[in-house]
């Protein structure tokens, strides 16, 4: 049976990466496990 929520083949930009503990890392993070390609962004200050 396929995952219903599978990302297979998708792509998805996610800004705002501040840490491992942000909401952005979090959504990066369930892309991949979904299947889908991330490319991320962060402000290095």
């Amino acid at each position: 049976m396929s995952n219903p929520f599978s990302l297979h083949g998708k792509r998805g930009l996610v800004v705002g990466i501040a840490n491992e503990s942000s909401i952005a890392y979090a959504v990066a993070r369930t892309i991949r496990e979904l299947g889908g390609e991330v490319a991320a962004t962060y402000l290095n200050a």
